[in-house]
């Protein structure tokens, strides 16, 4: 049986393990994200909450980049087994989404 992960003779396709660490990336930002938006929320003081305003800017560009990175993975002909991908693409998009119309 042919394994969709498999490079080929391309290197931009991405492994099974490339992919893997990718979406346990993208798990532990959403958790790091989560985090941080509590944070930001729950916390009276000014300084405090620049800086945590701050890092979650950074959190968004990090899982920005990795769902971009999923987007082109889904929109690949070369990954074949895309089940993985396409919900966490979906609920990034929502979780980014959201917090741009609350902003």
């Amino acid at each position: 049986m042919l394994d969709p992960f498999r490079h080929g003779s391309q290197p931009k396709t991405p492994g099974r393990r490339e992919i893997d660490r990718v979406l346990k990336k993208v798990q532990e930002g959403v958790e790091v994200f989560d985090s941080i938006w509590n944070k930001v929320y729950f916390t009276e003081n000014a300084n405090q909450k620049e800086k945590f305003e701050a890092d979650l800017k950074k959190e968004i560009e990090k899982l920005q980049r990795y769902r971009d990175q999923i987007k082109t993975w889904i929109q690949s002909s070369e990954i074949k087994d895309k089940k993985k991908l396409v919900p966490l693409m979906s609920s990034l998009s929502w979780m980014l989404a959201r917090l741009l119309n609350e902003k």
